[in-house]
């Protein structure tokens, strides 16, 4: 796609097949999804480093995944199967402006799929998708403060940390300084 022209609308709820690498598959959300997203979303560091309530339930879940259809979005389900039925966690474009041709890139992940480079292949996916098929130049990732794994992720997907917005983000009811870390479209991609 030329970088100056804005993708057709239904562009930017996902992509037109799934994303994959061979070992992560990115797909959109499905209603069906909301169990385990419930059982992804009620661990423990998820509910640390997001708005989720703690407990998480099914009846949360469903909530969540309604809420993430909004326009300007690109929300996904990350699985590690061709299938797409094991939810590993979920990972987004939001806060998408295409007359600035930016966004902000969201991750979160279960606890099984921690550890083991999914992150950041969901990260490569998702950003290669949108610098080549939305034309973005620029994707911002946050990482709260303290959540050093999160930042290691994003750092290996090839995100470059550019400073700290202090007293940034309030998560049930605390306010963390957020660092602030982007990735331009000729960046080399993690």
């Amino acid at each position: 796609m030329a970088p100056d022209r804005a993708p057709a609308p239904d562009r930017l709820r996902s992509p037109a097949a799934e994303l994959t690498d061979g070992v992560v598959w990115l797909r959109p959300p499905r209603a069906a999804d909301a169990p385990a997203v419930a059982r992804a979303g009620d661990d423990p560091e998820v509910a640390r480093w997001t708005p989720f309530p703690s407990p998480f339930t099914t009846e949360d879940a469903r909530d969540w995944l309604a809420a993430q259809q909004e326009a300007g979005t690109v929300d996904l389900i990350v699985t590690d199967r061709a299938d797409g039925t094991r939810v590993l966690g979920w990972v987004g474009l939001h806060d998408l402006d295409l007359s600035q041709r930016r966004a902000e890139l969201g991750i979160w992940l279960a606890a099984g799929a921690r550890g083991r480079g999914i992150g950041r292949r969901a990260m490569a996916l998702l950003t290669a998708w949108g610098f080549d098929e939305l034309g973005l130049v620029r994707i911002a990732a946050l990482c709260l403060s303290g959540n050093a794994r999160g930042r290691r992720a994003m750092e290996a997907a090839g995100f470059v940390p550019e400073g700290v917005l202090r007293a940034y983000e309030d998560v049930k009811g605390v306010r963390y300084d957020t660092a602030i870390l982007g990735m331009v479209r000729s960046d080399p991609r993690g």
